[in-house]
C-alpha cells in the first residue's frame, strides 16, 4: 500500500499533455524571451553525486552540459542527442556502469511532463514539450548561455 501512491502519482505525470504546435503555448509566447526564458542554472548532476569521495567533482563537467540542453530544451531528438552525450561522457570520463545507470534515470525522469526542476525544457516558464526552438528563441538561448572556456562555478546551484 506504500508503494500504491507513488506509483499512481507516476502513472498521473507520465500522462500529462505536452504542447504539440505553437498555438498551444501562444498565450505564453508573446512575452519577449528574456521574460519566458529563465537564467541558466546547474544543480550538477541533480540526484546523483557530481562525483566520488575522492574526486568530489569526477564527472560534474558532464552533468552541467547535460543540463545545458535540457534547460533550452527543444525536440525530442535533441533530447536523445543531450543523453547519449551525457552517458559518453560519463563511461570516458568515469565508468560504463555509472554511464548506463545515469542514462537510465535521466531518460526516465526528465521527461517534459514531469514537473520536476531539472526536465527536458526546464528553464522556460511554461511547458513546451518537445516543442523545437524557433530561430530566435535559439539565437536568444546562445546569447544568455555559459560562454566556452567560462567557470562553472558562477551557474552552479549549491547542493
Amino acid at each position: 500500500m506504500k508503494y500504491l501512491l507513488p506509483f499512481l502519482s507516476l502513472l498521473v505525470l507520465s500522462c500529462a499533455h505536452n504542447p504539440t504546435s505553437r498555438d498551444e503555448i501562444s498565450d505564453f509566447s508573446s512575452a519577449p524571451l528574456s521574460k519566458q526564458l529563465n537564467p541558466f542554472m546547474s544543480d550538477g548532476c541533480s540526484a546523483w553525486p557530481d562525483g566520488t569521495q575522492a574526486k568530489p567533482k569526477a564527472w560534474l563537467k558532464c552533468c552541467f552540459n547535460h543540463d545545458l540542453a535540457y534547460w533550452r530544451g527543444g525536440t525530442e531528438k535533441e533530447r536523445d542527442i543531450a543523453d547519449d552525450s551525457l552517458k559518453v561522457c560519463l563511461r570516458d570520463t568515469f565508468s560504463n556502469t555509472l554511464a548506463i545507470l545515469m542514462y537510465m534515470g535521466v531518460r526516465f525522469w526528465g521527461k517534459p511532463n514531469y514537473k520536476t526542476s531539472y526536465r527536458w525544457g526546464f528553464g522556460w516558464n511554461y511547458d513546451r514539450g518537445y516543442l523545437p526552438l524557433s530561430e530566435e528563441e535559439l539565437k536568444f538561448s546562445k546569447e544568455v548561455s555559459p560562454k566556452k572556456g567560462e567557470s562553472m562555478d558562477k551557474y552552479l546551484i549549491k547542493k
